[in-house]
């Protein structure tokens, strides 16, 4: 389960326990209290596209690039490639699990890998002496009814004002694991139990109930500290950077010279910067991964790029302006575009998206 953090049970139990037969696992999780069942929205085209995939792997051929986006565009698999995995790992380890010319290298694979990268391989082993079960589950969750009691363990600790919505469910195979999108993801063959499916069905509901009441602040960590770095390392630099840069070149060591040369790119990382800002604040492309293309933009932790800011500050409005936003970052920005806009020549302006886009993260984030 992924929100805030990973829950689930151990590799080595997961692949001792015994599941119950197929036709207990329907009687338990499918037993309806005695209140008006709500119909849960369940899709399991994720998990038919899985067997569809791994048939044709099975027998030693590739599949088509038209088969893997039938598997990569049904709704479990896409949130998951969106927020987390590649596709090229899911079908690079489906590859090595079903096919088999690829048992040796399926066998160091996972004599190698350790961690959390070490789930996945063994569960897609297991998948495939499972074929059976998991036909039979498919065909047992199109009917089976959990959504409310797992909704109803999930507002024990939400507040009273959550409404009775309810997240979709996408079955699909991929760990011995779940997660809280939306739609809140299930692994098919990863509970064991009602007791358990139904308290991790609600663990995920909870998450996803709970993003619809908070920020998710995660999607911009990459963000804020590009901005907080940009101004911290700029005015500290402001301290020891010139007395260096005055000295001849030939005396600079390695890390000054490349100090020097990103400063001398700064015009061109800051119109980078701004395009991303842009991008952000119209909404062209997802917000976290925009937010690492920007601290990839962005080089030396913000040095070189904040110290050309810092800089142009003190020349066009002199350091007690300077000094104003040490105390705040997103001030630093603003005021940076003004010294531009007031400099003009290689010192580029953010644009008003921009800036309307650092306002509005100072409102949300600012003191």
């Amino acid at each position: 389960m992924r929100s805030a953090r990973f829950v689930g049970l151990g590799l080595g139990l997961v692949l001792a326990l015994a599941l119950p037969p197929a036709s207990a696992w329907a009687a338990e999780v499918g037993q309806a209290p005695s209140a008006p069942q709500t119909r849960q929205a369940v899709d399991l085209s994720g998990v038919e596209r899985f067997l569809e995939i791994t048939a044709v792997l099975e027998q030693d051929k590739e599949p088509t690039p038209a088969e893997w986006d039938r598997l990569f565009s049904t709704p479990g698999y896409a949130v998951l490639t969106a927020h987390e995995f590649s596709k090229d790992d899911f079908a690079n380890r489906f590859r090595l699990a079903f096919m088999p010319s690829k048992k040796a290298e399926l066998d160091a694979r996972m004599k190698k890998e350790t961690g959390f990268a070490a789930q996945f391989l063994p569960h897609y082993v297991r998948a495939r002496a499972m074929r059976g079960e998991i036909e039979r589950r498919v065909a047992e969750f199109r009917t089976a009814a959990f959504a409310d009691e797992a909704i109803a363990r999930a507002r024990a600790f939400l507040p009273a004002s959550v409404t009775t919505e309810q997240p979709s469910v996408a079955f699909v195979v991929f760990a011995p694991d779940s997660r809280g999108y939306d739609p809140v993801v299930l692994d098919i063959l990863y509970m064991n139990d009602r007791e358990e499916f139904l308290n991790t069905v609600a663990h995920e509901f909870h998450h996803w109930c709970r993003a619809k009441l908070a920020p998710d602040l995660t999607r911009d960590l990459d963000i804020l500290w590009v901005i907080q770095q940009v101004q911290l390392e700029g005015i500290g630099d402001l301290i020891n950077v010139p007395a260096w840069m005055k000295q001849p070149s030939e005396t600079w060591s390695a890390s000054n010279k490349q100090f020097v040369d990103f400063y001398r790119k700064s015009p061109e990382i800051i119109r980078a910067m701004d395009d991303l800002f842009a991008r952000m604040q119209d909404g062209r492309g997802d917000r976290r991964d925009l937010g690492q293309q920007l601290r990839k933009t962005v080089p030396r932790s913000g040095h070189p790029t904040g110290y050309f800011m810092a800089e142009t500050i003190v020349a066009m409005l002199g350091r007690d302006a300077l000094v104003r936003t040490v105390s705040n970052p997103f001030a630093f920005f603003r005021l940076y575009s003004e010294a531009a806009r007031k400099k003009g020549g290689d010192a580029p302006v953010f644009s008003k998206n921009t800036i309307t886009f650092i306002h509005s993260l100072e409102k949300r984030y600012g003191r």
